[in-house]
């Protein structure tokens, strides 16, 4: 299911989280690739085998070729996937990583032995932090310290939670105010007043 999805070409969220750096090996001969890291710059072209740090986006153009092998980023590795899994609410996902979900979501499309797993925290940490996130937003005065620990799709949700709590708020306060009539029943009533007068 998850390989087929594309980022929207348009979403500034996407292009930014296709900039985050991964850690990568070539596993086969490259020419022209010492410009990409300083590592190699002073090597010949393909010859050596040291860990560089490329974007996504470029990972995804030599695992093409299988000419690369990458390793999982720190926030999806081993480690955290325990942390997450133990309590994902602790974490500070913002400082793990800006777009945790949107990131991990595209790492999980590509062919890794640990892509499952990945795919796997992703749901289940946002299943874990989703209620959290909406208790934030709709039971605290001063929720900047909560806000900077969510992610960017956190943060985007707890603002339309935050907007639909104060509409609520506002409803039960003030009340919706004079109901008015529906445009589509009064042009009906003056159409049949009209049919009535030609008709008299």
């Amino acid at each position: 299911m998850y390989r087929h999805v594309k980022p929207h070409y348009f979403s500034i969220d996407a292009i930014m989280a296709a900039q985050e750096k991964i850690a990568c090996r070539f596993t086969k001969k490259i020419e022209c690739v010492g410009f990409l890291d300083s590592l190699i710059s002073e090597k010949e072209d393909g010859e050596s085998d040291p860990k560089i740090e490329l974007p996504f986006w470029m990972i995804k153009v030599f695992l093409i070729e299988k000419s690369i092998q990458f390793d999982m980023p720190k926030a999806y590795n081993e480690i955290y996937r325990g942390v997450l899994t133990a309590d994902a609410n602790v974490v500070d996902l913002f400082k793990l990583c800006k777009h945790f979900y949107l990131f991990g979501k595209f790492l999980s499309q590509l062919e890794h032995r640990e892509a499952y797993e990945v795919r796997r925290v992703l749901i289940q940490t946002f299943v874990d932090r989703f209620k959290q996130t909406m208790d934030w937003a709709q039971n605290i005065d001063d929720n900047q310290p909560c806000f900077n620990r969510l992610d960017c799709l956190e943060r985007k949700i707890f603002n339309d939670a935050r907007v639909a709590q104060q509409q609520l708020n506002t409803y039960l306060t003030e009340g919706s105010g004079q109901m008015e009539i529906a445009a589509m029943i009064l042009n009906y009533r003056k159409r049949k007043m009209h049919e009535n007068c030609v008709k008299e």
